[in-house]
């Protein structure tokens, strides 16, 4: 059976033009979310076109500020914007080029800053990145929830495009990794602390025209994705701006580096990381897995702060990526120890203290086991907050 076209008016509908195109919807572009991280060349474009077509919620993320080198390639920033937010300037112009999208700011480091659940919730991740490190950890926190992400990077004349989502078919990102490429990552983030020291630093030269190509093609693939239309994750689309060679490859499924999503996932609707205490979630996790059941964070915990000299204690209850260089050191010159958990046995004297409390970032999902079943349990109760794009 053949759907109807229904063509609007072009003097009062701004999004007439989409109404010719056989397979569009607005209406499942209007309800869509999309998580765009990275703020710079690429993600200006992508959210450029995002806006236009009327995406109905967009998420930005990014944790840099603006530099006058950014004017060159970024059509959201203006030099007025000097020393602002990526976030916030974007989120300005999104808002002056299309009231009709809900955007919402996030500002903050994409590797520790937020929880899997808040990647679940949102219909498409976008990528524009320029580094291996946030990559990876989309990629983790994407497949760990089923949800697909599109790639895109530039460099000079040449980008490439490429769609993960490995419940679909294909590799994933971290699959596209050579052996050296885990060496940089590691001689990077040797020390998760020194890693949150050192912000990164990664300059790709590019031109506004390798940006706007890769970035087009990016959004056409969350396009796609979000209307069910045929995708091919695992391949890459090459983008060659010196010879105009376009081309497609696919990259190997290396198995043991493909993680089966979480599962079962168990929605918390009334815990939230503001009021809620460990204690009352190792109570629904023992309710739901027996007495013996724990729980286990996705990072490790900084219990305490122990200076070897004096044997003086500071506690701390932070990720290791919250920390600074500095709070390791005393004045003697010496190097405190840390004492570590990842997991939560019942008979901790801090089980009082809430997730904020202990550092977890919005929509975090901890595991409850006991000997022989697991669980995710997801702070859907941060879902609201998290989610609210009139703040």
């Amino acid at each position: 059976m053949t759907e109807t076209i229904v063509i609007t008016d072009p003097d009062t509908d701004r999004y007439h033009s989409f109404s010719y195109i056989s397979w569009w919807k607005q209406e499942v572009v209007r309800d869509a979310t999309a998580l765009v991280i990275g703020a710079g060349a690429l993600g200006n474009e992508v959210l450029k076109n995002l806006t236009l077509m009327g995406f109905g919620h967009i998420i930005v993320a990014d944790f840099d500020t603006i530099e006058d080198s950014n004017l060159s390639r970024s059509i959201l920033f203006r030099a007025s914007d000097r020393g602002r937010r990526k976030v916030d300037a974007a989120a300005e112009r999104i808002r002056e080029l299309n009231p009709d999208v809900n955007v919402k700011t996030w500002h903050g480091d994409i590797n520790h800053g937020l929880g899997a659940g808040v990647f679940r919730h949102v219909d498409v991740i976008i990528g524009c990145l320029d580094n291996r490190e946030a990559r990876l950890s989309i990629d983790r926190f994407a497949q760990s929830v089923g949800r697909p992400w599109v790639d895109g990077a530039i460099q000079e004349l040449m980008g490439i495009v490429r769609v993960f989502w490995p419940l679909k078919g294909g590799a994933n990102y971290e699959s596209t990794l050579t052996e050296r490429d885990f060496q940089l990552i590691s001689l990077r983030y040797s020390c998760p602390i020194l890693a949150r020291d050192n912000v990164l630093q990664g300059k790709v030269p590019t031109t506004p025209t390798s940006a706007s190509i890769v970035a087009a093609f990016q959004t056409q693939e969350a396009l796609k994705i979000i209307h069910d239309m045929e995708i091919e994750p695992g391949k890459a689309m090459m983008i060659n701006g010196l010879t105009n060679d376009v081309y497609k490859t696919e990259y190997p499924v290396i198995e043991e580096r493909i993680y089966p999503p979480l599962d079962p996932i168990v929605e918390l609707p009334q815990i939230n990381r503001e009021t809620s205490t460990l204690q009352d979630v190792l109570d629904i996790a023992r309710e739901k897995l027996g007495p013996d059941a724990v729980l286990e964070f996705s990072k490790e915990i900084v219990i305490s702060i122990v200076d070897p000299v004096s044997g003086e204690e500071e506690f701390v209850y932070k990720r290791m990526a919250s920390l600074t260089e500095s709070a390791l050191n005393t004045t003697s010159g010496a190097r405190r120890q840390l004492n570590l958990t990842y997991r939560i046995t019942g008979d901790e004297p801090y089980l009082g203290r809430t997730l904020l409390e202990m550092d977890q970032p919005p929509l975090t999902i901890l595991r409850a086991s006991n000997s022989t079943d697991e669980m995710y349990l997801e702070i859907t109760g941060d879902k609201e907050s998290f989610f609210n794009f009139d703040s």
